[in-house]
């Protein structure tokens, strides 16, 4: 339930409640009151006829049974039937006052006096039954009140003149204790919405404290679990720079072996196994930095050097590094660009970008097929592609082929790959302000673009 919902109406179950808990203390009054009164009046009576007076003799036998009524309500005044007892009660009441002033008048001296004590009796009864807080409880008690005393008066032989005062009497005793009936409920109800308005508002405050302290928890425990984060990101970075750097020894070593057989070396063959030694090992150099640099790309903590460049120079140099691969399996490597046409940028990485994207190509052409790596312009800006005619990239791979990680599904089965170069290389044409998108290209299965601003 929508909890602007479920506070007004937790508002009303909460103040029907303490409503009825007023009404069922102030029946618990009401019962008290009757059992004193009640008790008071037998053991007076008892007195009075013990003492001789023999008019009082009925009322004993009368008020014993109606105090152990009162009695038992005073002891269920807090059960749910109390309520329908407190009305019970005061039909009770009517009935015990008339049966007792039935009973003295024929015994009475004084007829006419008894009944006029009737008249305070019953104002008494019409007095106790508002606090039932229920007006139709008072006025049926006052006109049943007035019928019996009517009756008890014209037994006692009074006239219809104050048979009609009496009535009267009793009937403004009704009306003047309905308002004072509806203005101690009023004020029951204030006082009870204003308790209930507290414990609402004590019970809303609990909740948002509960609901701090979980926030808080919550919090902590992320704020707990990224500071572990953190560490093992820290604790990679270091084993990554120990790895390239474990990595780097050996391979500086060989680079430096296959500088010097290239002095050395006089035989063309071997002079040129040693060249394509040389670049596989500037190559895997390239490799290694990629891993370095793209936590910086990621950053943003690595800006491009930008200079001037020749796309031929840069197309013919990753074409060198990565001819003795082609041709291992007889694909043909071609370059296509403008000999002017010049870029801005810096030239490791877009060398760097362009020989993964070659390599990625090389890896994925048929065995004889072909890979171009071209330069252009068009209205957008200047450009660098690498295309081959090998099977082409799924379209729904396309969206997310560049992300971290991701490989295609040869990749995968044959295990080969991390699925970092795409991602280095997209992230390297971007630090540049361009960006590297799969294309489509008459005559070639895939092509890769890498469009730098104008």
């Amino acid at each position: 339930m929508d909890r602007t919902l479920a506070w007004p109406q937790r508002f009303e179950d909460s103040l029907a409640r303490a409503v009825d808990a007023q009404r069922r203390s102030v029946l618990g009054t009401g019962a008290a009151v009757r059992l004193v009164g009640a008790a008071v009046f037998l053991a007076l009576t008892t007195v009075l006829w013990l003492a001789g007076g023999e008019d009082w003799e009925p009322y004993p036998a009368i008020l014993g049974p109606y105090v152990g009524v009162v009695a038992v309500l005073f002891v269920v005044r807090a059960r749910p039937e109390a309520r329908w007892l407190g009305a019970v009660q005061s039909l009770v009441d009517v009935a015990l006052v008339y049966g007792l002033q039935h009973v003295a008048l024929p015994i009475s001296p004084f007829p006419a006096g008894v009944a006029g004590f009737s008249l305070g009796l019953f104002a008494l009864v019409v007095a106790l039954s508002g606090l039932a807080l229920r007006p139709a409880i008072v006025y049926a008690t006052a006109s049943l009140g007035a019928l019996a005393q009517g009756a008890l008066m014209r037994e006692a032989s009074v006239g219809w003149g104050p048979v009609a005062v009496a009535v009267v009497t009793l009937l403004m005793m009704a009306a003047m204790s309905h308002y004072k009936t509806r203005r101690l409920r009023l004020a029951a109800i204030a006082l009870t919405r204003a308790e209930v308005d507290r414990a609402l508002e004590a019970r809303r405050f609990q909740e948002v404290e509960e609901a701090r302290r979980t926030i808080e928890r919550l919090l902590g425990e992320e704020h707990a679990k990224n500071a572990q984060l953190s560490a093992l990101q820290r604790d990679k970075e270091q084993l990554t720079q120990f790895l390239v750097h474990d990595l780097r020894s050996p391979l500086s070593a060989l680079t430096m072996t296959l500088s010097w057989m290239e002095q050395e070396v006089k035989s063309d063959s071997l002079l040129e196994s040693v060249r394509t030694g040389l670049a596989i090992t500037a190559r895997l150099d390239r490799m290694i930095t990629d891993m370095m640099d793209v936590p910086l790309l990621e950053e943003g903590r690595l800006e491009p050097r930008r200079a001037p460049l020749l796309a031929s120079a840069l197309l013919d140099e990753v074409r060198r590094s990565l001819e003795g691969v082609a041709r291992a399996r007889r694909i043909q490597l071609e370059v296509a660009a403008p000999e002017r046409l010049e870029l801005v940028g810096d030239l490791d990485l877009l060398v760097r970008v362009v020989e993964n994207l070659t390599t990625n190509a090389v890896r994925y052409a048929a065995t004889g097929g072909r890979v171009r790596l071209e330069g252009g312009e068009d209205a957008t800006g200047r450009w660098l592609a690498v295309r081959n005619d090998g099977a082409p990239i799924p379209r729904e791979l396309r969206g997310r082929i560049f992300d971290k990680y991701v490989q295609g599904e040869p990749e995968r089965d044959s295990r080969r790959g991390y699925g970092l170069g795409l991602y280095f290389s997209r992230l390297a044409a971007e630090a540049h302000g361009g960006r590297l998108e799969v294309e489509d290209a008459p005559g070639w299965a895939t092509s890769f673009v890498v469009r730098l601003p104008a």
